[in-house]
């Protein structure tokens, strides 16, 4: 009889557990997908950074086209501005376009073999361009390219005289990027993007009557950055 009695207790101790594992149980949560949101929207900011400016400065007899002279100069300064976007997304795929207008500080000099001295200064630019990336997390990826708008100016001296020409040079610019979301509205960024500032052939005619001038020049910039993102 005593068995029987636990044997008895012992099932019955067992039936509420064997009808909580007939009980459905509740389904996990769903998979969060990367916040790409973070990268959706209108945003504006500012950024600091460096510029290098690589100059080929060539002087060239008039008549024939030949070289008579050729420079190079490299110089570096310092660059800064605000900048103003906004990106679409797809999944975690994000894509937008981004306008930037910065002021720098960089110049380039040189004397060619006929003694003139030369120097380049870009004092101001302004670019348009589309972007592509991918968001990982809170980091960003991207690649860039479009159109930038400078403003060069180009000085020639000699002991006898002195020449200047101002130029806005259009020309084709990419480049690379991250950008690191802090928080909903604020995120940085490090960019780095290179453009063509050539000009036109110059005629030097009070310095050098025969003579002319091409600069095959380039800028490589890098800038770090951040941004506030409006709306939702």
């Amino acid at each position: 009889m005593k068995r029987f009695s636990v044997i008895a207790l012992s099932l019955l101790a067992a039936l509420p557990a064997a009808r909580a594992a007939d009980l459905p149980r509740p389904a996990p949560p769903p998979f969060a997908p990367p916040p790409a949101f973070l990268f959706e929207g209108l945003y504006a900011g500012v950024h600091l950074g460096a510029v290098s400016l690589v100059d080929r400065a060539e002087t060239r007899f008039a008549p024939t086209d030949a070289t008579l002279t050729h420079l190079k100069d490299q110089s570096t300064g310092v660059l800064g501005g605000a900048h103003v976007g906004y990106d679409w997304r797809y999944g975690a795929v994000v894509y937008g376009l981004r306008a930037d207008v910065s002021g720098s500080s960089v110049k380039s000099a040189g004397i060619d073999a006929l003694a003139t001295r030369f120097s380049t200064t870009m004092d101001a630019e302004g670019a348009l361009r589309g972007r592509v990336g991918y968001a990982f997390d809170r980091l960003l990826i991207y690649a860039s390219g479009g159109l930038n708008l400078a403003h060069v100016r180009h000085d020639y001296q000699t002991p006898a005289a002195a020449a200047y020409y101002d130029h806005l040079v259009i020309s084709p610019t990419v480049g690379v990027g991250a950008e690191y979301a802090f928080s909903e509205r604020w995120r940085g960024h490090v960019d780095y993007r290179v453009s063509g500032v050539g000009t036109r052939k110059e005629n030097n005619l009070l310095l050098q009557p025969l003579a002319t001038a091409r600069h095959d020049a380039a800028t490589g910039q890098i800038s770090v950055g951040v941004s506030y993102r409006f709306g939702q």
